[in-house]
């Protein structure tokens, strides 16, 4: 997956993964301006929506919340 905005980052698929992960303090809820009027939000306290992509990046959103290795 890919961003214009971010051209130098590459977002790998979730499912790409495969080493353990701590449990995420908050998730974000995109492309809501694109979505079907049936399928609804689960969103929980403290996560973040938005109608398109959100403004920070994939690292910009782990760095914030402490989730980088090494806790950067």
């Amino acid at each position: 997956m890919s961003d214009p905005r971010w051209p130098e980052l590459v977002h790998p698929f979730a499912s790409a993964i495969d080493s353990p992960l701590p449990v995420a303090p908050a998730h974000v809820h995109m492309m809501l301006g694109s979505k079907a009027d049936w399928v609804p939000v689960e969103a929980g306290p403290g996560d973040e929506r938005s109608d398109d992509y959100p403004p920070e990046s994939l690292e910009e959103w782990h760095r914030a919340h402490g989730m980088l290795d090494g806790g950067a």
